[in-house]
């Protein structure tokens, strides 16, 4: 019986892959992906121009479909390479037509180990003529502790033409304090996780409390994920955090760039 429903469950996965590869390879050709930005606020009290960005995707009648329902796919079937690079195009083009002094673009794990990136990069930025530190890399602590000698690698290179790194979704891996050590970046983004009840939490307090202490003994900037209230925002800030993002900042919205609309 588990052969069979195992064998079920590929069936149907593949019949499902097979829809999602027509559709974000006809998204990729017909330039049907956009950008959201959320804002990134300081908690120093000077607004920076920093945004994170992510990835929607439209549908033939120009409906808006959620990353949730096509990564997994993209994933599956070697596509993300080709999505991670149109995310970082229109960052750059999005910087280039904004004062944003720091766009965050995630990146998945085809790119991490993909050894034409920093040719491409350099590429872009000749065309593009922005300031590469108005874009920051970011990869998961989870993707980083699998591929540490890759990541560390990628951030080197980057910073070799310019770029930022970040690590986000930081703290819960089995040793963030061994990562900060491994390698360099300029910023921490720790896990919104840790900001859930960490207003009432002495122990969840001293965890980020640590982390920010020794991000900032190696100049690491802190960013704190999906903050919703003013009362971990308060928090935050006697923890010195100095960077938070969230709903409580703002809502994703989309990105335009100038000749769009």
């Amino acid at each position: 019986m588990y052969v069979v429903d195992k064998s079920d469950t590929d069936t149907r996965v593949q019949a499902y892959d097979k829809i999602w590869v027509k559709h974000i390879k006809s998204a990729l050709m017909e330039n049907r992906f956009r950008l959201v930005q959320q804002p990134i606020a300081s908690l120093l009290g000077e607004d920076k121009g920093m945004f994170d960005v992510l990835v929607r995707m439209l549908d033939e009648q120009g409906n808006e479909v959620l990353p949730a329902e096509f990564i997994a796919a993209a994933e599956r079937n070697d596509l993300m390479k080709n999505i991670d690079r149109w995310v970082i195009g229109a960052s750059m083009s999005f910087a280039a037509n904004r004062k944003a002094s720091c766009i965050f673009v995630r990146v998945s794990k085809e790119t991490v180990l993909d050894k034409s990136l920093l040719p491409w990069l350099d590429t872009q930025l000749k065309s593009l003529r922005i300031e590469p530190k108005r874009i920051c890399i970011q990869v998961t602590e989870d993707l980083a502790n699998q591929y540490v000698r890759q990541t560390k690698e990628l951030a080197e290179n980057l910073r070799k033409l310019g770029f930022r790194f970040a690590v986000e979704h930081f703290g819960t891996g089995r040793d963030p304090l061994k990562l900060l050590a491994d390698i360099e970046m300029n910023f921490i983004k720790i896990d919104g996780s840790l900001m859930q009840g960490l207003s009432t939490n002495q122990i969840q307090q001293q965890r980020v409390k640590g982390l920010v202490e020794v991000a900032k003994r190696k100049g690491i900037e802190t960013i704190a994920e999906r903050v919703e209230d003013a009362n971990t925002m308060a928090v935050l800030w006697q923890l010195g955090i100095e960077f938070i993002q969230g709903y409580f900042v703002n809502a994703p919205e989309e990105v335009t760039i100038s000749g769009e609309r």
